[in-house]
């Protein structure tokens, strides 16, 4: 039998969709996102992400597991949906690797060989992680392109801090992790608290802060990590007097936010303090803030002007 060009390649379409269909026989489409078509392969693929960047996750039912996949996934489409307004994405971007040595190093994992072998068990590749990362860098890029000359720094305030801490042998640092929620406006601010301490009992902190947290950290189990005294509002720093490792306070109103800290752990450093770094890492930390509160106004404005489509 002869096979002229175009019937050979219908044939290896055919065949590579047949192979496919058989491979994953439970493949459906679970929801649209403007034009893009999201399948439960897709929900499957970012439930092991979000495992292997928080194993705890294995802690949760599956229900709240794939709840919590499908969000991530409507986050990610309609942000990467706005980058490409502009440009495109660069998987080779300096910035990649560098988040991405910092998320080895967080697993504590001791190579990217072995943190590759790792991601393997979630069936998913460096690319995988990169791809994701980017779309996020590209997103804070983005956002700082837009708000940058609305953030306000307050470096009088900031340099009285550091002078406050000149005085000291030495200073105090926390260790945290955060949950950063939106009032719901169908129960009490009172109530969806409630709701949320009750999860961290059952499910733990890190568990809580994906299902419920709208911070990026959400897909890290909310931690922060090291943060000076001095760096924190001094409400927070009030809260956070006289309290004990492993202990939350909060809810305390940000914004148009609420934030529960937990301190994971605490630690007196002994002084040695250049004073134009510690500036440059005040403006820096309350440089993030302000973005992220952006980040959350700009995310919710251009997610309310998209077509999401369950099924």
């Amino acid at each position: 039998m002869i096979f002229n060009k175009k019937t050979l390649i219908l044939v290896l379409i055919f065949f590579l969709l047949s192979n496919f269909s058989y491979s994953k026989i439970n493949l459906k489409i679970v929801m649209k996102i403007n034009n893009q078509i999201i399948t439960t392969y897709d929900i499957e693929k970012e439930s092991n992400y979000l495992l292997a960047l928080n194993p705890k996750l294995k802690e949760i039912n599956e229900k709240n597991l794939l709840e919590l996949a499908k969000r991530s996934m409507i986050k990610e489409t309609i942000r990467k949906s706005e980058i490409l307004k502009y440009k495109e994405l660069n998987l080779q971007n300096i910035q990649v690797n560098n988040v991405l040595d910092k998320i080895i190093r967080n697993l504590n994992f001791s190579s990217q060989s072995q943190f590759e072998n790792y991601l393997k068990n979630f069936d998913l590749s460096i690319n995988d992680l990169k791809k994701k990362i980017e779309i996020e860098n590209e997103w804070k890029n983005l956002i700082y392109s837009k708000y940058s000359e609305s953030i306000k720094i307050d470096k009088d305030n900031l340099i009285d801090k550091i002078e406050k801490i000149s005085e000291e042998k030495f200073f105090l640092e926390y260790n945290l992790s955060e949950i950063v929620f939106i009032n719901n406006q169908n129960i009490s601010v009172i109530d969806q608290s409630k709701e949320i301490l009750e999860s961290i009992e059952i499910n733990g902190f890190e568990n809580t802060a994906n299902l419920f947290s709208i911070s990026d950290s959400s897909k890290v189990g909310g931690k922060i990590g090291w943060v000076k005294k001095e760096s924190l509002s001094s409400e927070i720093n009030r809260e956070l007097e006289n309290k004990k490792i492993n202990s939350y306070i909060g809810p305390i109103k940000i914004s148009n936010n609420y934030l529960i800290l937990k301190i994971n752990d605490m630690r007196e450093v002994a002084f040695k303090i250049d004073k134009q770094k510690e500036l440059d890492k005040m403006i820096m930390v309350e440089t993030s803030k302000q973005l992220d509160k952006f980040s959350n106004i700009f995310y919710n404005k251009i997610k309310l002007n998209s077509t999401i489509s369950e099924f």
